[in-house]
């Protein structure tokens, strides 16, 4: 029996494998004609773990460097069937020293006990006349015999994957650099400036480059990416995105000049192309491309009168802790916009609570992830809400609209319905608050009988009547009087809460000190992204709140048009845009994170008491 289950599971595992199993691929790579003193790589390359390699004969070549080993391998999933990659490499830097035609004879490789074996390689070896014919194109060749650096060698080129986006809309800007020469000591200069553009870095400044090869024009290149971003434009038109500058250190190659002893020996072995190269460092300053991009505006036609400028793709989801309660205790609700998109911009929801239901303002959440093309994440919005009479409420459902940028349409997204039943309060009246902002029960406090205390008195002569007098009449009429002032104050703070614009302007800078509330906690936590984002997120909320500036429309212009319509001071306007560039640009600034990070967090605090100053 033992027997019969353990050849099931070797069964099982040999299944198993086979599902690994591909067939191995062994080949070699160089160039088919070199020169005199030329180096070039030889590689080779197999598609299987190796339990032992033998390189070829190298028979009229000096090995410069080698083998040096890479390897890489995935696993892919597809329809229940599983498949692993693997590729393994190794090369050689050969330099050739003799004319002639050599053949380079075959590696071979042993792979799960089986071996296998590369072609050979047939290489023609030109002399040093034909060379200097033959390699007049190659710019590495040219580098050894002048020592120059040429524009093609190494630089860095801006790349957009869309050049004609909606306002609002996605797009990712790449930098990357391409070299063939090994460079040190880079850093940037300038960054490029997205004005107009909403942006987020998709790539982590402590991360490390992440290099490959490609090759361009029949000429390898290292490539790797130095910054990427999502923009999302603010503004219709032309925008500009200006170059990005850097500087780097280049190592080029050069040729010493040749040593002549008359000895035919030794003149042959120093004048060797082995023992006669040098490197020089040349400083080289890489500037990018600009990227003229054209931002169209949204379509009208089929635009939802709730459209608030959402572009991306969403979901709205809700739940409620609740449906049936007392009357005074209290209710949480809770919205979420999950998606791809600019969440971090999404707009407050509208919701027609019922006049009996006091709503205490919401506490909103975001948390995004980034992606390789963008970001995505999810908004929270949650109410706490307290019925004040009992009786049957709907909560209606709340509508979210988005114009989707791959169907290029407006889509239209609704919540669930909430039917709320608010019973009789067990409470007694005389225990309840109506007015404070704290969730607590208010205790009674009872009082003891206490002694009752023996005073003198006097009384008043049968003709002087409480009833008709002046104070009869006030007591009278005070009730009425103190009921006009309440409908009076109703009525306006019901007004008041149905414009949310002015409710914005009101707490516009109680919400930002909150935001730099926290930024000041990250800052703290060192947390550097996230400071900043933190930091951006809470001026620019301010400037929209305090001056009604729709988020699809909040860029650094109209924010200073504002600003110039309320007259503020020409100073203050351009500390402030200063500010907010400083924002963007201070994480890649040089010197220390932390003196930079406190310098931003109080010139965001001054600029929003100066602006408040100049309003009053």
């Amino acid at each position: 029996m033992n027997r019969i289950i353990n050849l099931f599971v070797i069964m099982i595992s040999l299944t198993a494998l086979s599902a690994f199993a591909q067939k191995v691929d062994f080949k070699v790579s160089a160039p088919a004609q070199v020169s005199v003193g030329e180096r070039f790589r030889l590689s080779y390359q197999i598609n299987a773990d190796v339990d032992h390699f033998t390189p070829s004969k190298m028979d009229g070549f000096k090995v410069i460097s080698g083998p040096n080993k890479g390897q890489n391998s995935s696993i892919q999933i597809v329809n229940g069937k599983v498949s692993q990659n693997i590729n393994i490499s190794y090369t050689y830097i050969l330099v050739a020293i003799q004319k002639g035609d050599f053949t380079i004879s075959p590696a071979k490789a042993k792979v799960n006990g089986k071996e296998y074996k590369t072609q050979a390689r047939k290489i023609a070896v030109l002399g040093n006349n034909q060379a200097s014919s033959a390699n007049t194109a190659s710019p590495n060749n040219s580098q050894k015999q002048n020592g120059q650096l040429k524009s093609n060698d190494v630089y860095i080129k801006a790349f957009v994957d869309k050049k004609h986006p909606y306002l609002g809309e996605k797009i990712v800007v790449s930098y990357r650099i391409y070299t063939k020469v090994p460079i040190s000591n880079l850093s940037v200069e300038k960054l490029s400036s997205f004005g107009g553009f909403w942006s987020v870095d998709l790539l982590n400044d402590n991360q490390k480059l992440q290099q490959r090869q490609e090759t361009i024009n029949g000429e390898d290149y290292i490539v790797a990416d130095l910054k990427k971003a999502a923009l999302y434009p603010q503004k219709t038109g032309e925008l500009k995105i200006e170059p990005m500058r850097l500087s780097c250190v280049a190592q080029i190659q050069t040729n010493q000049k040749k040593t002549t002893t008359n000895d035919p020996f030794f003149d042959s072995f120093f004048n060797d192309p082995f023992f006669n190269n040098s490197y020089r460092n040349i400083e080289k300053t890489l500037t990018s491309n600009a990227l003229n991009i054209q931002v169209k505006n949204l379509p009208a036609q089929g635009k939802p009168q709730n459209f608030k400028g959402a572009v991306g793709q969403y979901t709205i989801g809700s739940n409620i802790d609740n449906k049936e309660i007392n009357a005074h205790d209290a209710i949480s609700l809770k919205y979420t916009i999950s998606g791809e998109g600019n969440i971090d911009l999404l707009s407050d929801l509208d919701i027609d609570f019922p006049v009996d239901f006091e709503v205490y303002d919401p506490k909103i959440s975001t948390k995004t992830r980034k992606k390789n093309n963008g970001i995505s994440g999810y908004k929270t919005y949650e109410y706490t809400i307290i019925p004040r009479s009992e009786g049957n409420y709907t909560i209606p459902s709340v509508e979210f609209s988005y114009f989707d940028s791959e169907k290029q349409k407006y889509v239209s997204l609704q919540s669930d319905e909430y039917t709320i039943k608010v019973n009789k309060s067990t409470q007694s009246n005389q225990n309840i608050s109506y007015g404070g902002n704290s969730k607590e029960d208010v205790r009674y406090l009872g009082k003891d009988i206490r002694h009752i205390a023996l005073m003198p008195f006097s009384l008043e002569p049968l003709e002087h009547f409480f009833f008709g007098s002046n104070l009869f009449f006030l007591l009278l009429f005070s009730p009425l009087l103190i009921l006009i002032l309440l409908v009076v104050f109703w009525k306006k703070e019901k007004k008041k809460r149905g414009n949310t614009n002015l409710m914005k302007n009101k707490n516009a800078t109680k919400v930002a000190k909150k935001r730099l509330k926290k930024a000041k906690d990250l800052l703290k936590s060192g947390s550097e992204n996230e400071f900043y984002n933190e930091q951006g997120q809470a001026l620019w909320g301010y400037v929209s709140d305090k001056f009604s500036i729709p988020l699809a429309e909040l860029s650094l212009g109209t924010a200073e048009e504002k600003l110039q319509e309320k007259q503020v001071n020409h100073e203050v306007i351009k500390e402030f845009i200063d500010t907010l560039n400083n924002c963007e640009f201070a994480r890649f600034a040089p010197g220390d994170k932390t003196a930079n990070m406190e310098k931003v967090y109080k010139q965001g605090i001054q600029i929003i008491s100066k602006i408040e100053d100049e309003l009053k």
